[in-house]
């Protein structure tokens, strides 16, 4: 939703009052964007944790500063965070503490006994390296789509769209990888196995929350 009030707003914005108006109002309209995405799932009802809050943030300030010095700098603040994040996860596998390691158990719910076997812990050592890579590698191809699109709104538009395959492409081949490295850890059943214990308790959630409100 982000993407699309960024876009609409720059074209509108750009044929009303200009390109430098309709830059600004791209900006604006990402901002509020993305901070009415977090009050709709929160009227919702639904768990907003701390993941979404935490990209409000991050856009609002981006938009600001987009709006004190202008497009190229709401867009480089973009780079400058994936250069950020692939260095610490390159840093944290070489002091031998992998990112990866402790942020896997929030996402699925690995027992003790998994997270410390070696295999384990290569294994996330292993994915966190190669986000790094691929954050620092998309920062090179960022950076030249920047110098060869006219407009901002054409270079989020094909960021975003290699960036979403190449980012389904990866997780899709993360969690391949897991699952057949840790399957030969004693007692596991695999990532898959996980994935569809997770799928089994959102659906056993939903159908709980239903009948609450069909009978309270």
């Amino acid at each position: 939703m982000p993407i699309l009030a960024y876009v609409a707003g720059n074209q509108v914005g750009g044929r009303l009052f200009g390109d430098t108006a309709g830059d600004r109002i791209a900006i604006v309209l990402m901002t509020l964007a993305a901070s009415w995405a977090v009050v709709q799932r929160q009227r919702r009802g639904e768990s907003v944790g701390w993941w979404i809050p935490s990209v409000a943030i991050y856009l609002f300030f981006r938009g600001v500063a987009g709006l004190i010095w202008g497009e190229d700098v709401f867009l480089a603040v973009g780079i400058g965070l994936k250069v950020a994040l692939g260095l610490a996860a390159l840093g944290s596998v070489l002091i031998g503490k992998a990112l990866a390691t402790r942020l896997a158990p929030l996402v699925l719910p690995f027992s003790d006994e998994v997270q410390a076997h070696p295999r384990y812990r290569s294994s996330m050592r292993n994915l966190t390296l190669a986000y790094a890579i691929y954050q620092l590698v998309t920062v090179g191809f960022e950076i030249w789509l920047l110098g060869e699109t006219e407009s901002g709104t054409g270079f989020l538009i094909i960021r975003t769209l290699i960036g979403t395959v190449a980012g389904f492409a990866g997780f899709i081949a993360a969690v391949f990888y897991l699952d057949r490295r840790l399957r030969q850890i004693p007692d596991f059943q695999g990532v898959m196995h996980l994935f569809e214990e997770i799928g089994q308790a959102l659906e056993e959630r939903r159908l709980a929350e239903k009948e609450t409100k069909e009978f309270p």
